[in-house]
């Protein structure tokens, strides 16, 4: 946008979690500030080194690990959220954002990104089922549970959504995918007041509760 602007000494981009492991690491014992970058399409500044941060680019981690069609359970590495593989099988992301294509699941958990289907899907908190993700230590944290129903002990990898990187890089997460819609219909209204707005909604979610995405 124009609006940010760092000036970082160097750029590293690792291709496995040891090796986000090995440089925050590194970093932490010499005590070297680190800026983690996934996709580069937040436009509030999050991935912009201030000053002359390490920058920590996973734009190389950009594979998916596994896929369970009939549970509709996928592992990815960082990865950008949508993916032919989950399509062909009649599968996605329950996520759509603007910089879909471009952005990043790691950074999606991260900065706890809703979309714009929010009304359907609810935010990562509900659809994350397990993460790995690297503490500035350099310690691996694996909570890469791919079970829908879990309510053993503490929830951890809840407290990585939304963090910002400020307790660690997520280098892997498992996701709930949602099915694929088969048809979708768009209306667009017009409104004179916010007030037959909300009457509006309140109306949708009646008549068309089970289908209403975003």
């Amino acid at each position: 946008m124009g609006v940010y602007s760092g000036s970082p000494g160097v750029v590293l981009k690792p291709e496995s979690t040891e090796q986000v492991s090995t440089i925050l690491r590194y970093c932490n014992e010499r005590r070297l500030a680190v800026c983690p970058q996934g996709g580069n399409t937040g436009l509030v500044g999050g991935s912009v080194p201030v000053h002359d941060e390490v920058v920590l680019s996973l734009a190389r981690m950009n594979r998916m690990l596994w896929i369970d069609g009939n549970s509709a359970v996928c592992v990815k590495r960082e990865w950008c959220w949508r993916n032919q593989t989950c399509e062909k099988r009649g599968l996605m992301v329950p996520l759509d954002l603007a910089a879909r294509g471009f952005c990043q699941l790691g950074g999606n958990v991260s900065t706890n990104a809703a979309g714009i289907r929010y009304l359907r899907y609810g935010s990562l908190h509900a659809s994350v089922l397990g993460l790995e993700a690297v503490l500035p230590s350099g310690e691996v944290f694996s909570s890469l549970n791919t079970l829908r129903k879990d309510n053993t002990g503490y929830d951890l990898k809840q407290l990585f959504i939304g963090s910002e990187g400020t307790l660690g890089v997520v280098t892997k997460v498992a996701i709930a995918l949602a099915s694929k819609p088969v048809a979708v219909n768009v209306a667009m209204f017009t409104c004179d007041q916010f007030a037959t707005v909300q009457d509006l909604l309140r109306q949708a979610k009646l008549h068309l509760g089970e289908i209403l995405s975003a």
